[in-house]
């Protein structure tokens, strides 16, 4: 048995704010805030004076650990009228 190691430097690849943000499809004050007030957040790493990043694979976890929404319970309606 074998295990699939194509992405397996993915996971500790380390992503700049900006990449973060595309990610999650954020803007930078939403990472801001969810960095503030939610633990579960992935904190960044400190490389440097100015310089933080973040681990890729941290990130993904998040992800994939986000409840799921059935399409009715989103925010908007579906009935325009």
């Amino acid at each position: 048995m074998t295990k699939d190691t194509r992405f397996a430097g993915d996971d500790l690849r380390l992503i700049n704010k900006n990449e973060l943000c595309k990610i999650l499809s954020a803007s930078e004050a939403s990472v801001d805030r969810w960095l503030r007030s939610d633990p579960s957040f992935p904190q960044p790493r400190r490389l440097g004076p100015g310089s933080i990043r973040w681990v890729r694979g941290e990130v993904t976890g998040f992800i994939k650990q986000l409840a799921k929404v059935e399409y009715a319970d989103h925010a908007f309606s579906s009935d325009l009228g």
